[in-house]
């Protein structure tokens, strides 16, 4: 059958390992119903602007893949913005809830700091009465008290309720030392263990 067919066997050894591009053209200018002279002038118009259609497509493929890389490059540097500021919003809401505790910390000490006043302001009238007491009462003018002990002549007394442990033994006892009538500078000593 091919033995007429001189122009089929002079293109079959070209077309042998891979025919399916040649005979895809063939159906597609048979489906296209265009002539053969219509298909030569395709294919030289083709022929002649392939190289620069190769060019340009070469250009643009580039170009589309320096756009990606562009484009990825904002992604990521998009990412990148969204973590700090998602850091920031992190680190303002710890400094706001560290604000909010030092907040109430100021609070408190300022209460206590109003009770504190408050004491010492109660403290200064408690002692600016006893002092006038004690320089008002004319029977203790020889003696200055100093924290609950008498000085009476250079002579330091404990108070006659504050009793003073003699001995170091189970068997304890304990020493009630004179007392100082202010009025009169007598002594009167303790009854208690005198032997």
């Amino acid at each position: 059958m091919l033995l007429g067919c001189t122009e089929l066997t002079k293109v079959y050894p070209q077309i042998k390992d891979n025919p399916w591009p040649f005979v895809n053209l063939v159906k597609l200018v048979q489906n296209s119903g265009m002539g053969d002279g219509e298909v030569m002038e395709i294919l030289k118009i083709a022929n002649g602007y392939f190289p620069r259609v190769r060019l340009e497509y070469d250009r643009l493929k580039a170009e589309l893949d320096s756009l990606k890389a562009e484009l990825n490059s904002w992604k990521a540097e998009i990412n990148n913005s969204v973590r700090v500021y998602q850091q920031f919003c992190d680190r303002n809401i710890a400094l706001k809830n560290r604000e909010d505790e030092l907040q109430l910390n100021i609070i408190e000490l300022k209460d206590k700091e109003k009770e504190l006043r408050k004491l010492t302001t109660e403290l200064k009238q408690h002692l600016s009465r006893l002092q006038e007491n004690i320089s008002n009462d004319t029977n203790m003018s020889p003696e200055v008290k100093q924290g609950g002990i008498i000085s009476t002549n250079d002579v330091l007394l404990p108070p006659p309720n504050m009793a003073i442990n003699c001995h170091q033994n189970e068997n304890d006892t304990f020493y009630y030392p004179p007392q100082v009538e202010a009025s009169s500078r007598t002594l009167i000593f303790g009854t208690k263990d005198l032997g």
